[in-house]
Formats: C-alpha cells, sequence, structure tokens
C-alpha cells in the first residue's frame, strides 16, 4: 500500500498553503508523511507542479493536466496513474487532528475486497475521502465516474462498496479550512 498525502488545493481560504502549517513543530505534510511511513511501502504527495518546490526531498505526483480542476479526485487519479497495481491511503492536508491510531484504526479494518475502506464520524454519516484506501480496483471505477461527468469522491464511495468504518476519534476527521478554525485548534493545543 502507497500513502497519498493531497496537497494540491489553493487553500483559498486559509490564505496560505494548508500543508505548510505547523500543527505538530514541523509543516502539516511532513507530518502527514511521518503518520503514513508507519503503514505504507512508500509516500507521495500530490500537488500542482507550481508547489513542487514546497515539498523538496518529498517524492510527488503532480495534478495531472488530463483531467482538469477536479479538485482531490485529480490527485487520486494521477497516483493510479503512477501505480495502478497498489491501494492508496489517502489523507488531505488540511486534518491537523488525525493521529497514528486513527490510521491504525482504519488499515486494521481494511477489506481488499470492497472498492475502499473509509473513516466515518458516526453510523449513518458520509464517508470521509479524505481518510480513505482506495484498493486497485478503484482506478478503473474512478476514470469511469469521471468519464460520466463526476468529480465528487464523497458521492463516488456513496455509490460503490465500500468498507465504512466508525472512527473512534471522529475530531480526525474535522477539516481545518480557515485562520479562525485554524485559531481554534492552536488554542486547543
Amino acid at each position: 500500500m502507497n500513502g497519498l498525502i493531497l496537497a494540491g488545493g489553493q487553500s483559498s481560504r486559509m490564505g496560505q498553503p494548508k500543508s505548510l502549517l505547523k500543527y505538530h513543530d514541523k509543516p502539516q505534510y511532513l507530518h502527514l508523511k511521518d503518520l503514513l511511513s508507519n503503514f505504507c511501502e512508500q509516500v507521495y504527495i500530490a500537488c500542482r507542479a507550481e508547489q513542487k518546490a514546497f515539498f523538496e526531498g518529498c517524492e510527488t505526483i503532480f495534478d495531472s493536466e488530463v483531467y482538469g480542476d477536479i479538485g482531490p479526485m485529480n490527485g487520486l487519479l494521477s497516483a493510479f496513474d503512477r501505480d495502478k497495481t497498489q491501494a492508496w491511503l489517502v489523507l488531505g492536508c488540511d486534518y491537523p487532528l488525525l493521529e497514528k491510531s486513527d490510521l491504525q484504526q482504519l488499515v486494521q479494518a481494511r477489506n481488499p475486497a470492497a472498492v475502499a475502506t473509509v473513516l466515518i464520524a458516526a453510523e449513518g454519516q458520509l464517508p470521509e475521502p479524505l481518510h480513505c484506501i482506495y484498493e486497485p480496483k478503484a482506478g478503473p471505477l474512478l476514470l469511469e465516474w469521471l468519464a460520466e461527468g463526476h468529480e465528487s469522491l464523497r458521492r463516488f464511495l456513496n455509490n460503490h462498496s465500500v468498507q465504512t468504518v466508525v472512527a473512534q476519534n471522529p475530531n480526525c476527521l474535522k477539516s481545518v479550512d480557515t485562520p479562525e478554525e485554524m485559531k481554534a485548534v492552536y488554542a486547543a493545543r
């Protein structure tokens, strides 16, 4: 299984790259890389080509221009373009409350027979596509999904056979997207 940190967003609401924020005494992308290294053979950062300098010394996968501006799905499809044979454990860079135990719970619940294994906050809640293991069979299905005009990873997961896992720590699913939310995380530490 490979790890993938999605860091190609514009961070327009935050006003600065979310992957570079320091919640854990290092840039968020390095914190996530360290977490993923416990479970993955290789860890990559999906980003836009002009962001490469941010991630010096890290393996990067550039968001493909083939897919257009389709958000996180671009990074995941670009990862499958790089390696169709491996599962991809995908994390968004804007989840600073994620801990090693959260990933351990996800990895232990992994169901390779499903299209994906994904964390949810509670039974009946929507899946969090940026806390998810996408199995190799998801790659072709994602291409079909995109060809049908869909771009939402959450809707993709809702429409396919996935293994859901109720997060023991639902706070790990809290995305931090604005300066106010960032300040609240810092204040709580």
